[in-house]
């Protein structure tokens, strides 16, 4: 255990200070960042306008609307137009209004501290972070291959599993640290703007914070984890970082199909509780497929898959790892 932990922490030493693990969380960070000031205000614009608009469905506004109608339209038919199909109107915008009201509730819980871990996470835990995943793999362990420096590391570590378990590991603690400044971000976007200019929708109980963070950061850690773990082994099959990249495209684009509810789509999809109507507010992924069967019973033959995969690459590992 000694001899892993000092190779994790040589790994560590030689992946967290480069400059693309550097660049990759600041992008992250700073992206969601920006991205959770744009969808606040949009939401918060959104659900202001259509309540104007349904302060001004009233027999009154009629009456200004017809005082101003453009020249050549006649002012009875108009008016009677507009009383006639009033109440239609309003049910209309009373159901967008209660549509962005739900919005604008979700919205409120990147405001709360604990709802700002659960975005961060609703974020990684997806597309974005999961590609960042696959670039800091395919850089640091199939550009070990690529560049030669792979033998000198063979050489002081002959098994080939520790070595791939601790640079999974370390992306692992990349991830970590990468959901820390990203809540940071957004925590202090909601402190020092946020709640001002956008001010909380509803007021988001402590108890839905907990249920929202606890949800999305227990589901997104495990989500993360066997990211981390399969970019690396796709990493050191591949040993090239393009063709890592490439092939780890394509199988994320597979697996994320939502042709059934039993792949791993779906299933992280329901994991983290994502909405299709919210996609690219507060995640970045396909949309949900509906299921009988709850997320952690799906995703049970994937995780035994995966278990075997790895058990069955430690006992074939080749002799030949340069």
């Amino acid at each position: 255990m000694s001899s892993w932990l000092r190779l994790f922490g040589s790994e560590l030493r030689r992946t967290l200070p480069r400059l693309l693990s550097v660049t990759l969380l600041l992008l992250l960070a700073v992206g969601i960042t920006l991205q959770t000031l744009n969808v606040q205000r949009v939401s918060h614009n959104n659900l202001e306008n259509v309540r104007i608009g349904l302060a001004k469905l009233t027999p009154e506004g009629c009456a200004e609307d017809t005082r101003n109608r453009p020249a050549d339209v006649p002012a009875e038919p108009f008016l009677k137009e507009c009383l006639a199909g009033l109440e239609r109107t309003r049910a209309a915008y009373a159901d967008i209004e209660a549509g962005f009201a739900a919005t604008a509730d979700h919205m409120g819980l990147a405001q709360h501290p604990l709802g700002a871990l659960g975005w961060a996470f609703g974020w990684l835990a997806t597309t974005p972070g999961l590609i960042a995943v696959l670039l800091l793999a395919a850089f640091f362990t199939a550009g070990e291959w690529s560049r030669g420096t792979a033998v000198p590391l063979l050489l002081h570590e002959q098994r080939l599993w520790r070595l791939l378990s601790a640079k999974a590991a370390v992306l692992w603690l990349w991830c970590l640290l990468a959901a820390a400044v990203t809540w940071l971000g957004v925590w202090l976007l909601a402190v020092s703007h946020a709640r001002r200019a956008f001010p909380l929708y509803r007021t988001v109980t402590s108890d839905e914070a907990v249920s929202f963070a606890l949800q999305r950061g227990g589901t997104g850690v495990l989500v993360l984890a066997a990211a981390c773990a399969g970019a690396v082994a796709v990493a050191a099959v591949v040993r090239m970082p393009l063709r890592t990249v490439l092939v780890g495209v394509l199988l994320l684009a597979v697996v994320t199909l939502p042709l059934t509810s039993w792949l791993p789509g779906p299933i992280v999809a329901d994991g983290l509780d994502l909405s299709s109507g919210r996609n690219a507010y507060d995640h970045l992924w396909t949309a949900v497929t509906d299921s009988s069967a709850p997320a952690a019973v799906r995703a049970l033959p994937w995780t035994g898959l995966f278990s075997l995969a790895l058990w069955h690459a430690w006992r074939t590992r080749p002799r030949d790892l340069v």
